[in-house]
């Protein structure tokens, strides 16, 4: 089984706690931390946007959430200039705030040496944020303003431009020298909206280890602090940061889920109850400090928890990207009990993901029921998202700070606002195993076990096994007797083989597939060319707005060739499908027609991907 992973610093930025004493001390209060939102989040009167109902087009009809409020970043201290940290985004904000209090935390803030060689695995939602969405205004702004004007029939009308928005509140005493009076948004720097953030946090801290940032949806924390633990198991490195944000424009985000409905209409965040209409979205960071348990231990850590197992799957072919499917979830449970070792009888609590949605609590606990119904015990279950909503990619990290809290006090806080319990197909998980008060921990025996699930869109798996800290025992390299491929672990300290490339294509530019372009690199060939004027996302008819906007020459697509039938895609016009992503599918399936590989079998998928700007 593999060495238990160390928790040795944590921090947090949750709605309606900064820290994780305040946060406890919220739980233990059955605080409910959810907010309107305000001209801070919206960048304008929230009301103006708002329906009274669901599904009016260009309307959201719920402004209530877990909104960060009263949170100043302080800029100084880090190894990049304050002026420049300043004038970014949320989404760099709060990561680098929690990075440096978890190593305030773990005592390894001034410790460079360390730190020189620390990694750092963020998750962050790939979305427009307040400020990415602000430098693209003024594109369409220069689009849009002679339309309005010959509509209005108003040759002096004007669109708003930026520093006639309602700014972000400015900064303390004046500010920073340089920043403009709302205190960030200006910053070209911030449209790196999706892997900026974790390349800015490695370099304001010092950090040279291995940096980067993922998007696996709703289970973005857990699969950050999964793969930190795998790069710890295989003694790649011996010190990471591991955590989440989610800062993405509120707008945006009240826009997205209203589409979906998939926001109650009236009412309170209600997990694990049957009168749950659906999910509030919450904005918050939170991170990890991890070492392997015997360097931990050689160092004099103080250790907050221990991580003994992770499991990480996905669905596969489902029914619906929003729809979840049991199997997927249950390959993250086998896989994090089969790799670990770990005795599923032996867990004494478990925090659901359980967002609210009716149809997702309903398949998470029946996809209990089917793991945990035949071990004999059955533990009590909760769901901290009926304190804080759900905090998308950074969900997990309120999970996992809740039970690591639990664990050290010896106390579960209750899940609030139950009060038709949801229960499983067979009833295994009922309203008896709904913890909705604080409650002693079930027993009394010096080791406690708990495990946190997240599932995301898409079919994104994680199961997490958490222990308080203790003397752990463990063998390296040894994974228990008949465990199944489908809970393979990775590496632990032994060399990978040599990887063999059995399917690749692409498409670059004018060069459709490896064939095109293996002639460009023997003939000499390039294919920079300017933008296609279809390339403007909708303002095509237009031209480019401004010779200030003019891109350069470029191997830029005008366009590619896919067949939607074969991917049971319905050709809707009215549908916005993203091109980024069509790409990706018709490229992966041509390399994937180049294999033996059958539909089931264990398969990973990893994408490289800046976010679209056409999401603007």
């Amino acid at each position: 089984m593999p060495e238990p992973i160390a928790i040795i610093g944590l921090a947090c930025l949750f709605p309606g706690a900064t820290t994780p004493e305040s946060f406890w001390q919220n739980l233990l209060a059955g605080a409910d931390s959810r907010t309107e939102a305000t001209e801070r989040q919206m960048h304008t009167d929230p009301v103006w946007f708002k329906a009274d109902r669901k599904g009016v087009t260009d309307r959201y009809y719920c402004t209530q959430g877990g909104y960060i409020h009263d949170f100043t970043f302080d800029p100084e201290g880090f190894r990049v200039p304050a002026a420049r940290l300043a004038g970014l985004d949320d989404v760099f904000q709060w990561p680098l705030h929690v990075a440096r209090e978890a190593l305030r935390d773990a005592n390894l803030l001034d410790d460079l040496e360390r730190l020189a060689r620390c990694g750092v695995i963020l998750g962050n939602l790939s979305f427009p944020t307040k400020s990415s969405n602000h430098l693209a205004l003024p594109l369409y702004r220069e689009a849009l303003e002679p339309v309005l004007q010959d509509l209005l029939g108003r040759p002096d009308f004007r669109l708003p431009g930026f520093s006639e928005i309602p700014p972000i509140p400015p900064l303390p005493k004046g500010g920073v020298e340089g920043i403009s009076a709302s205190g960030k948004g200006e910053a070209p720097e911030n449209l790196g909206i999706a892997g900026k953030p974790a390349a800015l946090l490695a370099e304001a801290l010092g950090l040279s280890g291995r940096s980067y940032a993922l998007d696996a949806a709703c289970a973005s924390s857990l699969y950050s602090i999964g793969l930190a633990c795998h790069t710890l198991w295989s003694e790649r490195s011996d010190l990471m940061l591991a955590g989440a944000v989610s800062a993405a424009d509120p707008f945006f985000v009240n826009m997205g889920f209203s589409i979906f409905q998939a926001y109650p209409e009236v009412g309170k965040s209600r997990p694990l109850d049957r009168t749950s209409g659906g999910l509030f979205a919450s904005e918050g960071a939170g991170m990890f400090v991890l070492k392997r348990l015997s360097v931990a231990e050689r160092d004099g850590d103080r250790i907050h928890a221990l991580i003994s197992g992770v499991g990480l799957s996905n669905d596969g072919r489902g029914q619906f990207v929003l729809s979840p499917n049991p199997k997927g979830q249950q390959f993250a449970f086998e896989r994090a009990y089969a790799s670990s070792g770990v005795d599923p009888q032996s867990v004494d609590y478990i925090e659901c993901h359980a967002t609210g949605t009716p149809l997702g609590d309903k398949v998470e606990l029946n996809s209990m029921e089917a793991f945990f119904g035949d071990s004999g015990t059955v533990p009590p279950i909760g769901s901290v998202k009926s304190n804080l909503g759900h905090m998308l990619t950074a969900a997990g990290m309120g999970g996992m700070t809740k039970v690591i809290l639990a664990l050290q006090q010896g106390r579960i806080p209750g899940t609030i606002h139950v009060e038709q319990p949801h229960s499983s197909e067979n009833g295994t998980f009922a309203a008896e195993q709904i913890l909705r008060e604080t409650t002693d921990w079930p027993h009394n025996r010096p080791e406690r076990r708990a495990a946190v699930s997240a599932f995301g869109f898409g079919g994104c798996n994680a199961h997490l096994i958490l222990e308080n800290s203790r003397g752990a025992k463990f063998q390296r390299g040894k994974v228990p007797e008949g465990q199944s491929s489908k809970g393979d672990p990775v590496g632990r300290g032994f060399a990978p083989g040599k990887m063999a490339i059995i399917g690749m294509d692409g498409i670059f530019g004018d060069f459709n597939g490896i064939a095109a372009l293996q002639r460009a690199f023997l003939n000499g060939e390039q294919s920079f060319r300017s933008l296609p004027e279809t390339r403007w996302c909708g303002l095509a008819a237009h031209q480019p707005p401004a010779t200030s906007h003019q891109p350069p020459q470029g191997a830029w697509l005008e366009s590619f060739e896919m067949d939607f039938l074969r991917f049971k895609l319905p050709p809707n016009p009215q549908e916005r499908l993203i091109p980024q992503q069509l790409l990706t599918l018709e490229v992966t399936d041509r390399a994937l027609q180049q294999t033996n590989l059958n539909a089931g079998q264990n398969v990973a998928v990893l994408v490289a991907m800046e976010a679209e700007l056409e999401l603007h």
